[in-house]
């Protein structure tokens, strides 16, 4: 499997707060990454634009991101763009 050079994502928006077994509140994972603070005030800047928390920014990334590449393995694509819409 040759992974892609390019995903392709929505924008970033706001995500509902699940409920129940959707809830990220008791079993949900925390992850935390560590970046330079340019990065860091690069998220910040862009969510606020976008009406986002950065949380909500990053975990829209971070999992639009994943599911993109995972469809794009699954199918056995030869593109060079996984894409999540």
């Amino acid at each position: 499997y040759d992974v892609p050079i390019a995903i392709t994502i929505p924008i970033p928006s706001e995500i509902p707060r699940g409920r129940g077994v959707h809830s990220t509140g008791h079993y949900g994972g925390n992850m935390r990454t560590r970046c330079t603070d340019a990065e860091y005030e690069l998220v910040f800047r862009e969510a606020k634009l976008l009406g986002v928390t950065p949380s909500n920014f990053t975990r829209w990334c971070m999992v639009y991101v994943a599911r993109a590449l995972q469809q794009h393995r699954e199918s056995n694509s030869k593109s060079d763009t996984a894409r999540r819409e």
